[in-house]
């Protein structure tokens, strides 16, 4: 599913930041402290905001469910030679091979992580998880850089 884009220059980890700051509620709520580690050279990449921005959210969302509080939520935005990247490290129970990779089929209903894969894939970019059961899950969106 190709969703149809509005795109226009923006600054990823700005992004990042005003998801981590709607979460806010949430995070205080079950005690969870933010570890961000944002590059300063993140340059602008043509991205259709809104949309992006609730992919980021959805995504976060999850990681913030399913973290262990005493361990804390790692935001990472990172400029790559040929990509841009995103993670969120939740350690915490995590998931299994089998469920993990289950967490992103389905409808793109909002609020899924189907629905952030649809929303990832229309930028050209791609959006997965990791971990082990045991010690916890990290989400990651990449997004190709193309150089002129």
């Amino acid at each position: 599913m190709v969703i149809p884009l509005v795109r226009r220059p923006e600054r990823l980890d700005r992004i990042v930041g005003e998801c981590l700051d709607e979460a806010a509620t949430d995070l205080a709520a079950r005690r969870v402290a933010v570890r961000r580690q944002i590059d300063p050279e993140i340059p602008d990449y043509p991205i259709d905001r809104a949309l992006f921005k609730e992919a980021i959210a959805i995504m976060m969302g999850e990681a913030i469910g399913v973290v262990n509080p005493a361990r804390g939520l790692r935001v990472t935005v990172k400029a790559g030679r040929n990509a841009l990247m995103i993670a969120v490290k939740a350690p915490g129970p995590g998931v299994d091979d089998a469920r993990r990779e289950a967490l992103f089929t389905g409808d793109p209903d909002p609020g899924t992580l189907a629905r952030a894969r649809a929303i990832i894939a229309s930028h050209e970019g791609v959006i997965w998880a990791n971990g082990i059961s045991g010690l916890g899950i990290t989400y990651y969106v990449t997004l190709p850089v193309r150089r002129a």
